[in-house]
């Protein structure tokens, strides 16, 4: 086998979707644990500490993860083509109204989700959640505004829809030169089934089962996204926005008044689901991106 069909055979290909992920891990644990053990070489407490060391090791994994994404950027791979259609059809103001929705979009599902969880009673059986909770939450607003609403949603997004998602259209897409209408079907089932497999992946890694749920169901949705706007930054507003109502709701007294179980939780639950099912409904219809007079409509 010569080293271009080595590349193009499923299990090269299953490893190059794989791998990116495995770098993300050691780098960021690394890190992590390097960044521990000097917080307590200098006599701090690692427990109280757990947010500002885990928004430095963030930090200093995401040029490793922005080095895969550029890669697969700048080559010429049928996933990639095809976002830049997508993006080409959209002009800066169409853009900044597609990250606009789907920032609000990101805020009114998520916590939609966190309520929905909530009244599931998943938080209660979930160990694993309750231990990882008491640790999310502990650090200061600013370095939750830094790192759980800005630095963590960039690099995850970086990584699960811009790499991960991405190499699985490429791996899972034939390519369909002559679009036809078989083919465009053939090529949205592949397409569909890439951010199912995406949004688990991204579920799973969090390790406990409240999280697998939330980020799996906000993971497809986030796909989505990148698929309306043809890059990640879609995915990463609305990451941004999900992530953004649960500090507020952790850090602020703003929802103080949403007591769980009440008249009043339920109300704002399905507010919250339905602004969410509109904003969803605008941007697949009111910004949907128009052929520019060069191009062949589709």
């Amino acid at each position: 086998m010569n080293p271009r069909d080595r590349q193009n055979s499923p299990i090269f290909k299953s490893f190059h979707i794989i791998y990116p992920v495995f770098v993300y891990f050691v780098a960021i644990n690394l890190s992590m644990s390097l960044f521990t053990m000097l917080a307590v070489f200098l006599g701090a407490d690692p427990k109280e500490q757990y947010m500002s060391l885990q928004t430095a090791s963030v930090a200093v994994t995401v040029p490793f993860i922005a080095r895969y994404y550029q890669k697969d950027r700048n080559e010429p791979t049928v996933f990639w083509e095809h976002m830049d259609l997508v993006i080409a059809k959209k002009s800066t103001v169409m853009r900044a109204l597609n990250g606009i929705l789907m920032f609000l979009a990101g805020a009114a599902v998520g916590f939609a989700l966190n309520n929905l969880l909530i009244v599931s009673g998943l938080e209660d059986i979930s160990q694993g959640y309750q231990e990882v909770n008491e640790y999310l939450f502990s650090g200061g607003i600013f370095l939750e505004l830094l790192g759980a609403c800005l630095l963590t949603p960039f690099l995850e997004e970086l990584l699960y829809r811009g790499v991960v998602y991405g190499r699985l259209c490429d791996l899972m897409i034939l390519d369909n030169e002559e679009k036809t209408s078989r083919g465009r079907k053939r090529e949205r089932q592949s397409r569909a089934l890439a951010m199912i497999l995406s949004a688990l992946l991204f579920g799973v890694i969090h390790m406990n089962l409240v999280q697998f749920v939330y980020a799996g169901l906000l993971g497809i949705l986030l796909a989505w996204f990148m698929e309306k706007t043809g890059h990640f930054y879609g995915a990463f507003l609305a990451h941004m926005g999900a992530n953004l109502m649960a500090v507020i709701r952790v850090k602020t007294p703003v929802f103080s008044w949403m007591k769980s179980g009440s008249s009043s939780f339920y109300a704002a639950t399905l507010v919250a689901a339905v602004a969410g099912i509109l904003l969803i409904a605008a941007i697949q219809f009111a910004l949907a991106g128009r052929p520019q007079k060069h191009e062949v409509p589709e």
